[in-house]
């Protein structure tokens, strides 16, 4: 029996989706926060508690406008950086480490980062969304 590799193999997803004083206006990005989980082909490579996830969805989207460089995510939150990174080695070759990591993971495709970038942010939108916060302006 062939075994099919999975088509995207990285995945950003958060739980515990919690939601403080909310304001209206860049406030908004120090009020939401989760548990960020991070996988590669499966396995968990980062889960941290307490992560801004606004913050975060707002530079990833930021970076994948301007992609050519490397992300690199520190928060306000936080001393320690960078959170994440994704270092661009050649046009469809990656890395992605950050402090919290034990190891620096190569060969990721930019398409396979650019979907679970997509998917994250989406995520996140729709659920707040459904809690009655709509932060559309700010993207």
């Amino acid at each position: 029996m062939e075994c099919i590799p999975c088509e995207f193999s990285v995945e950003i997803n958060y739980t515990d989706l919690n939601i403080n004083n909310v304001t209206y206006g860049s406030q908004i990005f120090s009020e939401v926060e989760g548990h960020l989980i991070i996988y590669i082909n499966n396995e968990i490579i980062l889960s941290e508690k307490g992560i801004l996830l606004l913050e975060l969805a707002k530079q990833l989207k930021d970076w994948m406008n301007n992609c050519d460089k490397d992300f690199f995510y520190e928060s306000m939150d936080y001393e320690d950086a960078p959170i994440l990174l994704f270092r661009k080695i050649n046009l469809n070759n990656w890395q992605i480490s950050g402090i919290w990591m034990d190891k620096t993971y190569s060969n990721i495709k930019f398409s396979e980062l650019q979907f679970a970038c997509n998917n994250f942010i989406d995520k996140l939108i729709i659920d707040l969304n459904l809690k009655k916060i709509n932060i559309k302006d700010l993207f």
